[in-house]
């Protein structure tokens, strides 16, 4: 149930992004996602914290399929926020749980959303060290990447396709969600 839940919160993070408003820089750049946040927002940090930042607007209900409280999320898409970045924020219980990411962002290793194959995701953070696997989930289409350190997982990716085809078009702290 729970992955059924995170796979279906990718897929309408996914539908809902594009449509989000720009920010405040060039449209070409991309902006660095750590394990722990992306620029000033840190995993786990109060939502009043989150919205001082300047980089949340467009309040929202998450999924209710997760049970109550229902989460509450935000567009990356305030006035202080990248204008090439897409994405959502997801509060439960006041604070910042995850982070998904369908445009302008990169990780450390070089996974780009929107031109990394879910297999060189993988082999990226093998080779750095990390727990990474893939698999195609046929109900949705398209390949989970997880990427785990010490046995907890910080990294999630999402493309349509099989894994050697499919170019990852959600990267998420620390996991891809869905709703379904």
């Amino acid at each position: 149930m729970k992955r059924a839940v995170l796979t279906s919160l990718a897929i309408l993070a996914a539908i809902a992004l594009p449509a989000a408003p720009a920010g405040s820089s060039s449209a070409g750049s991309t902006t660095v996602l750590r394990l722990d946040g992306i620029g000033p927002l840190k995993l786990g940090m109060t939502q009043t914290a989150a919205l001082r930042t300047g980089w949340l607007s467009n309040r929202g209900r998450g999924c209710p399929l997760g049970g109550p409280p229902v989460p509450v999320t935000y567009r990356l898409a305030g006035p202080r926020a990248p204008a090439a970045v897409r994405g959502f924020a997801e509060f439960r219980g006041g604070r910042l749980r995850n982070l998904s990411f369908t445009r302008g962002v990169r990780t450390g290793t070089g996974v780009t959303v929107g031109r990394t194959r879910a297999a060189r995701m993988v082999a990226r953070y093998r080779r750095a060290g990390f727990s990474a696997s893939a698999q195609f989930v046929d109900t949705f289409r398209g390949t989970f990447v997880t990427v785990r350190r010490r046995g907890r997982t910080v990294l999630g990716g999402f493309g349509e396709g099989g894994p050697r085809r499919s170019v990852v078009r959600t990267l998420a702290i620390p996991a891809v969600a869905v709703c379904e």
